[in-house]
C-alpha cells in the first residue's frame, strides 16, 4: 500500500534554547535526499571497464512551513541558523521515527503573495553523521 505524502513530517528541534527538544519548526512539505561518493579505482588491470568502491554518505533534508503571525518559526530557525547552532532533526512516517539525527540550517527562505495568501517558509538542513541511526 502506497503511503499519502503527508504522512511523511520533518521536525527541526533545539535543546540549546533550554527547552528539551524544542521543536522549531514543522514542515507542511517535506523532502530528504540521501547521497553517496563513488570513488573510482581503475587501474590498469581493469582494462576498459571503471570500478569504484563506496565513498561518503551525506544527507539533505528540506521543508516548507506555513508562518505563524507572529513570525516564530522564522525568528527560531534563523536563530539556530545565525549561531551555527547544531539542531536535531527526526523523520517520521505515520507516526513512526526512521530518521534521526544531528544538522546545521544551511537555506531559509520566505514567501509571501501581495492578497490573502498565506505566508510560508523553507528551510534545508545539512545531516550530520549517520541519519539512520
Amino acid at each position: 500500500m502506497a503511503l499519502r505524502g503527508d504522512y511523511l513530517v520533518i521536525r527541526a528541534s533545539t535543546t540549546s534554547s533550554g527547552e528539551v527538544n524544542k521543536i522549531i519548526a514543522e514542515s507542511t512539505s517535506c523532502s530528504v535526499d540521501i547521497s553517496a561518493e563513488a570513488l573510482e579505482t581503475t587501474s590498469q588491470t581493469s582494462a576498459l571497464n571503471a570500478t569504484f568502491i563506496g565513498g561518503k554518505v551525506s544527507g539533505t533534508v528540506s521543508g516548507d512551513y506555513l508562518l505563524a503571525s507572529d513570525g516564530a518559526q522564522w525568528t527560531e530557525l534563523f536563530t539556530s541558523m545565525n549561531a551555527g547552532t547544531i539542531v536535531e532533526v527526526s523523520v517520521a512516517r505515520s507516526g513512526t521515527e526512521f530518521i534521526e539525527s544531528d544538522g546545521v540550517i544551511t537555506s531559509l527562505s520566505l514567501s509571501g503573495g501581495n492578497s490573502d495568501q498565506l505566508v510560508t517558509g523553507s528551510y534545508s538542513i545539512q545531516l550530520s553523521g549517520d541519519p539512520a541511526a
